[in-house]
């Protein structure tokens, strides 16, 4: 797998991976809310992206069958002390907190046997530092 990101002549940033490509970005565009993604942003949906296939994968191998799958990762992120003599400041996440939301015949029991798997196999969540806490949530529609 190979993805790739780039900013352009126009001051976009570019995103690509498999021949797709997404603008994240425009440098263009100062305003708040502007439906382009920061890296904030950009972290979460690889989190939650990579969260729904991993549950896709987990509940075939469980044999779990469940339709209207939707994951909302919310995080807790606190503004602390400057990064060295720079203005900017860091940024802890403290807690992240997933709600599975979907429609299934499945027990809660099995629908956490399916997450704790999906949870193992996510290379994101993996990724995620071990001293963040992460909680999870499910919603039965």
């Amino acid at each position: 797998m190979i993805c790739n990101i780039g900013l352009d002549k126009n001051g976009e940033m570019i995103l690509s991976s498999n021949g797709q490509e997404i603008i994240t970005h425009s440098l263009k565009c100062k305003e708040i809310n502007s439906g382009y993604m920061s890296p904030g942003a950009m972290f979460m949906g690889a989190l939650a992206g990579c969260k729904v296939l991993t549950f896709m994968k987990s509940a075939k191998y469980y044999k779990i069958k469940f339709e209207d799958l939707n994951i909302e990762v919310e995080a807790y992120v606190v503004s602390t002390d400057n990064i060295g003599d720079t203005p900017f400041k860091n940024q802890e996440y403290s807690e992240i907190r997933t709600k599975y939301s979907l429609k299934t015949d499945a027990s809660i029991d099995q629908l956490d046997r399916v997450i704790n798997l999906a949870n193992k196999i996510c290379t994101v969540n993996l990724a995620v530092d071990k001293n963040i806490k992460q909680f999870h949530t499910i919603e039965l529609l």
